[in-house]
């Protein structure tokens, strides 16, 4: 038996599916912290609205997290299991380019996938319209020269994140897929799809233990043995680097 990077797409598109869903189960936003009022008191701004939250833990002035929010009556909101996101995400929100889920498949199912995409973002690269839009287009090429894929996602309303680097496991003497998905309702995901055995196992980290759950419903009839995990550090497969002198071979 033998896997393919296209099994990792119907991986991706089961773990984004049904993002109503996900939202009304999960109850996990994406804000942005506007102001520290002291007191452990901030002014947050949500995708529909601003307002004022109590938090768990200290947050940064201009930091993007994913945050669980519980409200009661006649008291603050409380955000609660924070996890800012990576660098990465929020730089390359700006990006012209970006990848709807048909768009990632026919990446992922091409013959030369790595090469498929560093065509398509040097065409980019040739028509940057502006010193930041070429900075992190050249990111996205830096993570290729690191043989990992990095690819802005466009779900629904939402903006992503999603990456695949293929190793060597040195401790089953086969190849495997590392992947990592940053996403709006479900948060960092990362994982990996082996080959053990003539079986394919798939192994899930996610941080949330709403979005375990989730997962665990809407992905029991994969037809591969999948194994999900709750895990509080999550980090991209390759983040953002600033002032770097690129050497990109074409």
């Amino acid at each position: 038996m033998s896997f393919t990077v296209s099994d990792l797409s119907t991986i991706l598109k089961l773990s984004s599916a049904s993002p109503a869903e996900a939202k009304a189960l999960i109850k996990l936003l994406t804000i942005d912290v506007t102001k520290s009022l002291g007191e452990s008191k901030y002014i947050i701004q949500t995708v529909s609205k601003e307002l004022t939250a109590n938090s768990e833990s200290k947050l940064q002035e201009g930091g993007r997290y994913w945050a669980q929010l519980e409200t009661k009556q006649n008291s603050l909101p409380v955000l609660s299991k924070l996890i800012k996101h990576p660098a990465i995400l929020k730089h390359l929100q700006s990006l012209p380019i970006v990848f709807d889920a048909k768009e990632l498949h026919s990446i992922l199912t091409h013959e030369k996938p790595l090469e498929n995409i560093k065509g398509r973002l040097l065409e980019h690269l040739s028509h940057a319209s502006s010193k930041d839009e070429f900075t992190q287009l050249s990111n996205l090429l830096l993570s290729l020269m690191q043989n990992t894929m990095t690819i802005p996602l466009q779900y629904q309303q939402y903006f992503g994140l999603f990456q695949m680097k293929k190793r060597y496991n040195k401790t089953t003497k086969k190849s495997q897929i590392d992947f990592y998905a940053a996403l709006h309702n479900l948060g960092p995901i990362n994982g990996t799809i082996m080959l053990i055995e003539d079986e394919i196992i798939v192994d899930l980290d996610v941080a949330f233990k709403m979005t375990k759950l989730f997962l665990e419903d809407n992905l029991n009839t994969i037809r591969y043995k999948l194994n999900i995990h709750l895990k509080e550090e999550i980090e991209p497969l390759y983040n953002v680097q600033n002032n770097t002198i690129l050497d990109i071979n074409v």
